[in-house]
């Protein structure tokens, strides 16, 4: 176990990353807009310490906690655990400090490493060298690592953050985003993330038992999440996590973490109802519904949106829908939301309703009151959420 450096101004932290601690320091990383929901699902999964900011949660707990939330967590991308914080001046005094963590229990010999460095406000402005005196510190630490991109073969990312002088080291635990649970092999253009879409679920309370539409389904993400929410299946239970390749690993720890997981699926009596006008696209869904398997959980049909109308005897449940805009369709995105909005007035009394729009343009054209709104950032652009009643 290494200790930390005492310094003139005493806060240097080496933390102690054993899987007893509970004062691991580590940071959630998710879309822009979507840091209240993760806060909230880390509470769910019992983190300690939950801090809110600008593009992520930061949190504490122990490494059985960092493997609950990469399994079990829906709307993160990515698990950071910080391995050092440290004021550093000069490129020496980054090298010796950096050579204090203690590596070899994240990585053995021969290891693919991908360094990123950002640097801002601090005297330390390159952040080539930055990455180079990290990494020299790693090689003279006794073990010998390859680095790179990780474009030919799996690399352990180690992320280095230098913000007005300020060093903070820290290590991926997730390996591949989160956000690829591995069964959406086939889908459309600019699909929506499944983080995001598991968040607005979230953030719509739905429950199993309300009646679920999604037309305009694409790639049937919206549908086959919310099966997988009901079905209570861990997302990352096929994920090739990177903490999963540390020597460290208490093997033992992890099959509890992971035999706990699978022992909460269920087999839900469920009323999901996913449509859209293209026949290939939804077979695309089909597919990707099969590969989750959840493919007996939704009812997936042929439909124009302007045929849309509920279930025979249903009064009331959510509609989630996500309208093709900006380079996904030729016409007129407004003339889609303008005839979005007469389909619920005229035939959607009592439901609920979240629509993704683009612009305040779309949403005028949807002529219906909003009561809440999210907004968050995906494919680099603002999207905005709206929660939709109609009484």
């Amino acid at each position: 176990m290494t200790t930390p450096e005492i310094t003139a101004d005493n806060t240097d932290t080496i933390p102690n990353t054993t899987p007893d601690s509970t004062a691991n320091q580590f940071f959630a990383i998710m879309p822009p807009g979507m840091e209240g929901l993760a806060a909230a699902e880390l509470k769910a999964l019992s983190a300690h310490d939950i801090n809110p900011v600008a593009g992520g949660v930061e949190f504490s707990g122990s490494m059985d906690t960092m493997m609950r939330v990469n399994l079990r967590a829906r709307c993160i991308t990515r698990v950071l655990l910080r391995l050092a914080s440290f004021k550093a001046l000069s490129f020496p005094e980054l090298y010796n400090k950096s050579k204090r963590v203690d590596w070899q229990r994240y990585f053995a010999e021969g290891a693919a490493l991908s360094l990123r460095a950002s640097c801002h406000g601090s005297r330390l402005l390159h952040s080539g060298r930055v990455e180079q005196a990290v990494l020299d510190a790693i090689r003279d630490g006794c073990i010998q690592v390859t680095a790179g991109s990780g474009e030919t073969e799996p690399a352990q990312q180690i992320l280095i953050r230098v913000d007005k002088d300020r060093c903070t080291i820290s290590i991926d635990c997730s390996g591949e985003r989160l956000d690829r649970r591995g069964y959406r092999l086939h889908s459309g253009m600019a699909p929506l993330r499944e983080t995001i879409a598991a968040g607005i679920l979230q953030w719509m309370e739905w429950q199993p038992d309300e009646v679920l539409l999604t037309p305009m389904c694409g790639s049937g993400t919206f549908a086959i999440e919310a099966a997988l929410m009901a079905a209570k299946r861990a997302p990352g239970l096929a994920h090739d996590f990177a903490f999963l390749h540390w020597p460290s690993l208490k093997q033992k720890r992890w099959q509890r973490v992971l035999q706990k997981a699978e022992a909460m699926a269920v087999k839900p009596r469920l009323h999901i109802y996913a449509s859209d006008l293209d026949g290939r696209m939804l077979a695309q869904a089909r597919h990707n519904a099969k590969d989750a398997d959840v493919s007996e959980l939704i009812d997936f049909n042929v439909l124009d949106i302007a045929r849309l109308a509920p279930p025979a005897g249903v009064a009331g449940g959510l509609i989630i829908v996500n309208p093709p805009y900006g380079g996904r369709i030729e016409a007129d995105a407004r003339a889609i939301y303008a005839m979005l909005g007469k389909v619920f007035r005229e035939h959607f009394s009592g439901w609920r309703m979240m629509v993704i729009v683009p612009d305040q343009g779309c949403e005028r054209a949807l002529a219906i009151p909003v009561k809440r709104r999210l907004k968050v950032k995906h494919g680099g652009h603002w999207v905005h959420m709206l929660h939709l009643d109609i009484n």
